[in-house]
């Protein structure tokens, strides 16, 4: 326990925050206190701000992209005339990962330089990245957002924190400037996803109680193998307020695990690259409050058409880029939208849950789709498999690789996946075993449970 974590929080919160943030010429502190109203405003607000915001980028996007200005026209859309993102879904104008980049250079914005821009990038199925850009203005008002969206998980600026994340420090002065500037200055511990073996998940029990955390911000996979590290072990997991988990999608055995073990709550964020933080949950646990001041999200069927209460493709619309405006993006991700209300206050409408990638489906010999899910109600307890990945390698071959920790013979697993997967052997799948001792995370720390090479 660090004692000097916790008086430091206050300070850091009222006055260093603030100090650090006016004299770097950052507007993080503002946009936090301007917009931390927002969520409490009455739902007929809220859309008429949404609207508001939503007219004026589209005439941004169309005044100074040249992507945007030759798709809306292809659309026949007249900028002046919309006032919702309904217009914009009837006239079925959207973007994607492979659209932004093909359009290259003419989805930016012809005020400002590349130069000037912050980048980041992400990949696709292909693996071949693709490059965003932002404003250093948009990019504290994302972080804005962030710390708004912790404080509804009860985690105010300066809590105690330790952030397990998709970055790994090199033993260099720059690399360590920037640690103690940017994670130490705001009170958090920083260790990264990439080194998530036992013993380096047992190094990270000691070390998140000896900084006196009282908040873990992770990937979901890292948390949920601590939890079970810290149960093979016998350790005892750390005293923490919540586990605020995101980048992966939560499944229920994961989160009821990473609760039995560290006996404090989970929740639950939604972001991305090209949009930070899309949602995040409360605690009422009844879903993810979606930054409506910042995205429109909507969640459609296979027609285009909104849906709610089920699953359906993710679209999102940034209201606040400029530099590289996302209209109505497919970013490739499937959830659940509900039009019911929160019993906190918050009035922000809910994304129920992010059920998974769009590539996550299971095609069967016979042209049917099934949801990853499948996979993984029925095999998240399987005997002796401590992680596994399922890959569709054509459309009859299914590779498992597994994790063995041999408290069982690997027969008897292989038994057990022939048993409950029966209906897919049925349906002319023939399955293949991959015992290995590791099964890599992606670039950014990340593990997939299931992988179509086929879509």
């Amino acid at each position: 326990m660090n004692p000097l974590t916790a008086v430091y929080s206050p300070i850091y919160r009222n006055v260093v925050f603030p100090l650090y943030e006016g004299l770097r010429g950052r507007n993080t502190y503002r946009y936090l206190k301007e917009n931390e109203r927002r969520p409490f405003m009455s739902p007929k607000e809220i859309e008429s701000l949404q609207r508001r915001k939503l007219r004026e980028v589209v005439r941004y996007a169309y005044e100074h992209t040249t992507f945007y200005r030759r798709l809306l026209d292809e659309r026949g859309v007249a900028v002046e005339r919309v006032n919702g993102i309904e217009d914009l879904r009837d006239a079925d104008v959207w973007t994607s990962k492979e659209t932004v980049r093909e359009a290259g250079d003419d989805i930016l914005s012809n005020e400002f330089s590349k130069n000037e821009l912050h980048d980041t990038a992400t990949g696709v199925s292909t693996g071949k990245p693709v490059t965003f850009y932002m404003t250093f203005d948009e990019w504290t008002l994302k972080m804005a957002v962030k710390y708004r969206g912790e404080s509804w998980a009860g985690k105010p600026i300066g809590t105690p924190a330790t952030i397990i994340w998709g970055h790994d420090l090199k033993p260099n002065w720059f690399s360590w400037k920037k640690y103690l500037l940017y994670w130490r200055l705001q009170n958090y511990q920083f260790l990264s996803a990439f080194k998530v073996g036992d013993r380096d998940l047992v190094d990270y029990v000691r070390r998140i109680k000896r900084n006196g955390s009282k908040f873990l911000e992770s990937y979901v996979t890292v948390v949920y193998n601590m939890a079970l590290t810290i149960e093979r072990y016998g350790l005892k997991p750390p005293h923490l307020d919540g586990i605020i988990v995101g980048g992966e999608r939560l499944y229920d055995f994961q989160k009821e695990k990473i609760e039995q073990v560290f006996q404090c709550p989970v929740f639950n964020r939604y972001g991305c690259t090209e949009f930070s933080n899309v949602a995040h949950e409360c605690r009422e646990h009844d879903g993810m409050h979606i930054n409506a001041d910042r995205v429109v999200v909507e969640v459609v069927d296979d027609s285009g058409a909104p849906v709610y209460d089920e699953a359906g493709d993710i679209v999102i619309k940034d209201l606040d880029s400029r530099a590289m405006p996302l209209i109505r993006y497919r970013i490739g991700d499937r959830g659940v939208m509900t039009k019911e209300r929160c019993r906190c206050g918050n009035n922000f409408p809910i994304l129920r849950n992010v059920v998974g990638r769009v590539s996550e489906v299971l095609v069967t010999p016979t042209g049917e789709q099934i949801h990853d899910l499948f996979f993984i109600w029925l095999l998240s307890r399987m005997p002796g498999v401590t992680r596994f990945k399922i890959v569709q390698t054509s459309v009859s071959e299914l590779r498992f690789d597994l994790v063995h920790d041999g408290s069982v013979e690997r027969d008897a697993t292989v038994r057990f996946i022939e048993e409950r997967l029966a209906d897919l052997l049925d349906m002319g799948f023939h399955f293949s075993y991959n015992f290995v001792d590791e099964i890599p995370l992606t670039e950014s720390g990340k593990m997939l449970y299931f992988v179509s090479q086929i879509r």
